[in-house]
């Protein structure tokens, strides 16, 4: 007999477990967004401008970016709270989380999200109320004088005013708003194309989509 067959067979491989549904608050992973120009400027100082950039509208929702710019060559400024000092080539974080860039949503039935809540993954099923409205960092990045940011919502709004609120009280910022409109969303909702039925979220661990 063979050395290696006085081993026992290892055990098969469990079977993978199914994927749990996908949350209604995701956005479509198979699905071509409507785009809307809606460009406006929050914030336009000597030393700073923050400004909100185009929409994609999704069946279940929408995202937007923001842009941020500065002219200051001395220290990057960093919208999560580092700062990269280019004279003394140190970085650093401010303690205080309010003091970074925070963004909030308000519908015109008073329904309201921001940044610096709980997300719904951050909760044991990885679900919302249908009624509640999701905000969530995407996507984004940047560094220096340049930052683009991107933030997903969901639901899609009701007719009325979106009101898009910005506050960075370390740029002192205290509070910028800018209103999208609820029904153009909506009729923008209705040009994206759903290639086919989303999957499941395979492998999911509550991260944003």
């Amino acid at each position: 007999m063979d050395f290696f067959d006085t081993f026992p067979e290892p055990a098969p491989p469990p079977e993978p477990a199914p994927a749990p549904p996908r949350p209604a608050w995701v956005r479509p992973d198979a699905a071509l967004p409507a785009a809307m120009a809606e460009n406006a400027i929050l914030v336009h100082e000597e030393r700073l401008a923050i400004a909100i950039g185009g929409l994609s509208v999704y069946p279940n929702g929408f995202d937007f970016s923001i842009h941020i710019r500065t002219r200051d060559d001395s220290e990057e400024i960093n919208p999560h709270g580092r700062r990269r000092d280019y004279v003394r080539n140190t970085v650093r974080a401010d303690t205080d989380p309010e003091q970074n860039l925070r963004v909030g949503v308000l519908f015109a039935d008073g329904r309201r999200a921001a940044s610096n809540q709980p997300r719904p993954h951050d909760t044991p099923d990885n679900e919302a109320d249908p009624d509640e409205v999701v905000l969530l960092s995407s996507r984004g990045g940047g560094g220096g004088r340049s930052y683009d940011l991107t933030y997903w919502i969901h639901p899609l709004p009701p007719d009325g005013a979106v009101t898009i609120v910005v506050s960075w009280l370390a740029q002192g910022v205290t509070e910028a708003r800018c209103e999208l409109d609820g029904a153009a969303i909506r009729a923008a909702a209705e040009k994206a194309v759903q290639l086919w039925p989303d999957e499941p979220l395979r492998g999911w661990v509550g991260e944003p989509r």
